[in-house]
């Protein structure tokens, strides 16, 4: 059974344009509007106005999924 996408975190490694990372897993399989979700919350919480958003989404390599 495929478990849904997890955040785990997300970090900014950029100022200019404001770069999000997501990490978590999965996350190549998050909705698109969940996505938009997110740009329009960080863009009304610090107040980027109409400033570009890049998401970056990171996952990492699951260490058991060979065994």
């Amino acid at each position: 059974m495929e478990q849904p996408p997890a955040n785990r975190y997300m970090t900014q490694p950029k100022s200019r344009p404001p770069t999000f990372a997501l990490f978590g897993t999965q996350l190549k399989s998050l909705p698109e509007d969940y996505l938009r979700y997110l740009q329009n919350a960080l863009r009304e919480s610090f107040r980027l106005g109409g400033a570009p958003i890049r998401l970056l989404l990171r996952t990492s390599k699951n260490p058991y999924a060979d065994k």
